[in-house]
């Protein structure tokens, strides 16, 4: 339906004038968020979030990291309802040389898909007229921002210059500045340190002046023992091994725990694995899934930091005598020694390097590596994007 006004010719003429006068008072930014949300944006959508970025051509460097990190299949899921607040060229080229290139290599392929995903909400198609002042929102990646309004803005640093823009899986919301992520800004230190639930690792690191050693550029993977794993110790143990003269075995316990590499659930087989401290532990893939390194069982895997990965544990790793072999202490015995240790599984005697036997030689595909564990996380959490 067409509906024609017809108004006095001198107050068209004034309404021509206003307009002229004020339409170069529109802001730069105001423009640039017009233009890209008109250059994107659909009354109904016709493409994917990923063929909706390419289309934009802002948004190169994203959709190649995208690619780069095997995400593509997932952001483009037509089954899937999501929110991505998608940083721009500009606010990519904010990133220094050395992270881009940390990020680029296939070694550090779990941090790239960290950040990446830490952009993913994990509530669904989040448009801007459902947000509240303040907040919390969790993404994909198991961390969560906190999202402000006037302007709409993560966690202060990011802004959303061009909102609601549909796609057939979900929305995009531009940002001018990458969204803050574990992945690229805390070392497995840092991370243990804001766990309230590892604090008698992080006494005891601190004890063996080992805090600066998990802090290192990487990458290095850790077997983090809870406080009721310290706890299970027979009575005396903690407070003995944190005695000065006691510091070279607490090292050497420590070290047992610290693996060299970027060591994601997936990539774990059923074999021994040698680490940092030179002495071997046993890794068991269970049937369910489950994994356990000398009988401590994975209770929290692939949680990623800048510089390798953790996984929480649930018993604390001895090394007995036998350096070759190692035990755990369980909450009501002394230090059993395992059947691996007994029948010195360790030391066959042939010429085959074994000390990374329950490690896979190469990384897997993307989704085997990393995707996997944050797919199973999503759905549990309603969110099957990641499958």
């Amino acid at each position: 339906m067409c509906v024609v006004v017809l108004v006095p010719k001198y107050i068209a003429y004034h309404i021509v004038s206003y307009l002229i006068m004020f339409m170069p008072k529109l802001t730069l930014a105001a423009f640039t968020a017009c233009a890209i949300r008109s250059s994107l944006a659909q009354d109904t959508p016709t493409m994917n979030i990923v063929d909706t970025a390419i289309a934009a051509g802002t948004f190169t460097g994203l959709t190649g990291l995208v690619t780069l990190a095997g995400l593509g299949g997932a952001l483009s899921d037509e089954n899937a309802s999501l929110t991505v607040f998608a940083p721009n060229d500009e606010a990519l080229a904010k990133l220094d040389n050395a992270t881009v290139a940390k990020l680029t290599d296939p070694l550090w392929l779990p941090q790239l898909q960290q950040l990446l995903l830490s952009h993913v909400l994990v509530i669904g198609a989040f448009t801007s007229d459902t947000v509240i002042d303040g907040m919390d929102a969790p993404t994909a990646s198991g961390e969560s921002f906190t999202v402000n309004t006037d302007p709409i803005r993560i966690n202060e640093d990011s802004v959303v210059i061009a909102a609601d823009i549909m796609a057939t899986n979900g929305v995009i919301h531009v940002i001018d500045n990458i969204i803050a992520s574990q992945a690229v800004s805390q070392t497995i230190a840092d991370l243990a340190v804001a766990d309230d639930n590892l604090s008698t690792l992080v006494a005891a690191l601190t004890a063996a002046d080992l805090v600066g050693a998990i802090s290192a550029d990487g990458p290095i993977t850790c077997l983090a023992p809870t406080n009721d794993a310290f706890a299970a110790l027979p009575e005396g143990t903690v407070d003995s091994l944190l005695l000065p003269e006691n510091v070279e075995t607490l090292k050497d316990i420590l070290l047992t725990h610290c693996i060299s590499g970027n060591i994601v659930s997936s990539m774990v087989t059923s074999g021994p694995i040698t680490t940092l401290s030179g002495n071997t532990i046993e890794a068991v893939v269970n049937d369910d899934g489950s994994i356990t390194f000398d009988g401590a069982t994975v209770i929290t895997a692939d949680v990623v930091a800048s510089n390798g990965i953790a996984h929480v544990i649930d018993k604390v790793i001895v090394p007995t005598s036998d350096e070759a072999a190692a035990t755990t202490v369980a909450p009501t015995t002394a230090a059993p020694t395992t059947e691996a240790a007994k029948d010195d599984t360790h030391d066959d005697g042939d010429d085959i390097d074994h000390s990374m036997d329950g490690v896979k030689d190469s990384p897997p595909s993307s989704a085997a590596m990393y995707g996997t564990a944050v797919a199973t996380a999503a759905v549990s959490a309603g969110f099957a994007m990641l499958i």
